[in-house]
């Protein structure tokens, strides 16, 4: 279950009146729920998005779940990559989560944190295998490490209301779980539904996944290929299937160059989680629109 707060927990954590925060509740600024008791309680997520989206100083950080404001350092998050390849060396989990939570609750989208932190942090750990600075058992360590960052963060997000469904994973033979995990991320920040499959999983049981849940979007991370060939078939064969069911298929990851993209079929191809951020919000504001909400 969600952490619950009561409105003088929050107003406490960010240094306000408790009717000040009262106030935001009834003008539907802070998203509420009620107890049994019928008591007010705001989720510890909404309490996050109202925070990051007004840029908050926040003077009980740890009412929120947040880093204490004695571990939070001014950082660019032009020098994160770094500095979260540099901890994830040294094997320094907690220098991690401060990195990534603290820009996450300064105001950058989870998509951002993506694009700009974990994946270029991931291409230098890849350019210092390859040159013998760093082992592979520092390299599958760190995917474990921020794969727990990514879990934690995805608790962070204010669980979605949309009735709008994503499903992903990545096809049988590709074990690469971080690209994959963030696009899920990224989709659930944006306000989907989503849930991810899993790695290596066989097309058969993908396009089974499809046809008995059919999903408005269903994402491929592709991120390593042994067989072209195959791969091609298999996505191809994919997009068949989510076509009858109208489900959009997106496709993304470092394995598929122009060349292999030619010969598929999808409804998207993004490159970035940002593109991926923008192509979900696109989606939903066309089913918005053809969707009208029904006058009072």
């Amino acid at each position: 279950m969600d952490r619950l707060l009561s409105p003088k927990q929050v107003a406490l954590a960010i240094g306000s009146s408790e009717s000040s925060l009262k106030r935001w509740c009834d003008q539907g600024l802070l998203n509420t729920v009620r107890t049994a008791g019928g008591h007010r309680r705001i989720p510890v997520q909404e309490a996050l998005r109202f925070v990051r989206e007004r840029n908050l100083e926040v003077a009980e950080p740890l009412l929120l779940a947040m880093v204490p404001s004695t571990e939070r350092k001014a950082r660019r998050i032009e020098n994160a990559a770094g500095q979260f390849v540099d901890a994830l060396i040294a094997d320094n989990e907690h220098a991690c989560r401060a990195l990534i939570m603290e820009h996450f609750q300064s105001g950058v989208s989870a998509s951002r944190i993506c694009d700009e932190i974990i994946a270029p942090a991931f291409h230098t750990l890849g350019e210092k295998w390859e040159c013998h600075e760093v082992e592979i058992y520092e390299e599958r360590s760190s995917c474990l490490t921020t794969l727990r960052l990514l879990n934690e963060l995805r608790e962070k997000l204010v669980p979605p209301t949309s009735s709008r469904f994503a499903m992903g994973a990545t096809l049988e033979g590709d074990h690469y779980s971080i690209p994959a995990t963030m696009a899920e991320i990224v989709l659930r920040s944006t306000g989907w539904n989503t849930r991810l499959l899993g790695c290596s999983i066989p097309a058969a049981s993908l396009i089974s996944a499809i046809e008995q849940h059919q999903p408005a979007v269903f994402w491929l991370s592709v991120s390593h290929i042994t067989d072209t060939s195959r791969v091609v078939s298999e996505i191809n064969q994919i997009f068949e299937v989510a076509l009858k069911h109208r489900t959009a298929v997106v496709v993304g990851g470092r394995a598929l160059s122009s060349e292999i993209r030619s010969k598929l079929r999808y409804s998207a191809f993004c490159d970035t989680m940002q593109h991926l951020a923008e192509f979900s919000t696109t989606l939903q504001q066309h089913a918005a629109a053809a969707n009208p909400a029904s006058p009072a």
